[in-house]
């Protein structure tokens, strides 16, 4: 029964990431609007209705990265990873996503990025 659900949440998980790798880019390059010293941004969330995968922005990544609750997810391939990546980020290829969801901590958000 583990195994099933294993496979089926590793499965839910690389559709998810192959969905949002295809989304669209103006989802994730919108510019905030001018705000005021004292305002606090609004939620950054997008949501595409092609795919339920939540849109974060790069302040909110970079404050999650900074208090431990996050791990981010590099899964584009191995040369690309090393000319140039996330600081912070792990490796693991599109393709090997799915065998590999037992590396990902349960108790961290998971945030994949591809381009």
């Amino acid at each position: 029964m583990r195994k099933a659900f294993i496979t089926f949440f590793a499965s839910a998980a690389a559709i998810g990431l192959f969905a949002a790798c295809n989304s669209a880019e103006h989802l994730l390059t919108q510019t905030p609007s001018a705000q005021t010293k004292d305002a606090k941004p609004a939620p950054a969330v997008a949501q595409n209705p092609s795919d339920a995968a939540r849109r974060i922005k790069a302040e909110e990544l970079h404050d999650l990265f900074e208090k431990g609750k996050v791990l981010i997810v590099d899964t584009r391939n191995e040369a690309s990873y090393k000319q140039s990546h996330i600081k912070g980020a792990i490796l693991i290829p599109a393709g090997e996503f799915a065998t590999r969801t037992g590396e990902l901590p349960r108790d961290k958000m998971i945030v994949t990025y591809c381009t």
